[in-house]
């Protein structure tokens, strides 16, 4: 949907002659970096990071780690069945941004380019961090760690606050069911070992 709205405006941006026309395809754009971006970036839990620290603590030895994880990716783990939605949007509307910023700038509206682009910036920012979690997990570089050992350690991390998260809902099907899939892997099944009072072998509890 926010692909054909999108289209539609920058058709009628490019197209009529009215003297507006060109700012209707930043709307979209704009009203998603306002609205949506601030819950991605900013970091929104709906517990106390104390609260979720103090529940970690009654499973997880490293409770402080996972809590900064997830209040940090607090909406894409909330949400894990349109994380990656809200990724393609930011992805198309950044680039919609920077585009429009470009057009601005050819037509000498400085000040309508450079706040597009500060726009493209805010959307690029969360594209990177609506879905993170699941893509670092998805992702084998991170897995292997042959980037970094940063990058291995942010995946051990990812992995773990997926399962983690349904410990803060217990009574959540979708987060369950998740946090059951991402068990059933071998090696965050040795995290779990690792790290889970419980040992965490086989499905969430």
């Amino acid at each position: 949907m926010i692909f054909i709205i999108n289209a539609v405006a920058l058709y009628a941006s490019f197209s009529l002659n009215q003297m507006l026309a060109v700012y209707w395809g930043a709307v979209l754009p704009v009203f998603y970096a306002l609205v949506v971006a601030p819950h991605v970036l900013i970091g929104r839990p709906d517990m106390p990071p104390a609260t979720i620290t103090r529940i970690l603590a009654d499973k997880w030895d490293n409770a402080d780690d996972l809590t900064a994880y997830i209040v940090k990716h607090w909406m894409a783990l909330a949400s894990p069945t349109t994380s990656w939605k809200k990724q393609l949007n930011s992805v198309i509307l950044y680039l919609t941004s920077f585009l429009l910023g470009f057009v601005y700038f050819l037509k000498e509206m400085f000040a309508g380019g450079i706040f597009m682009c500060m726009v493209g910036y805010v959307l690029y920012q969360m594209s990177l961090r609506v879905d993170r979690p699941r893509s670092v997990y998805g992702n084998s570089d991170f897995r292997d760690g042959s980037d970094s050992e940063f990058a291995r350690k942010e995946w051990e991390l990812a992995a773990m606050s997926i399962v983690a998260f349904s410990d803060l809902y217990p009574d959540d099907r979708p987060l369950k069911e998740s946090a059951n899939k991402i068990s059933e892997d071998s090696d965050v099944q040795l995290l779990l070992a690792k790290y889970r009072h419980d040992h965490g072998f086989g499905r969430v509890a």
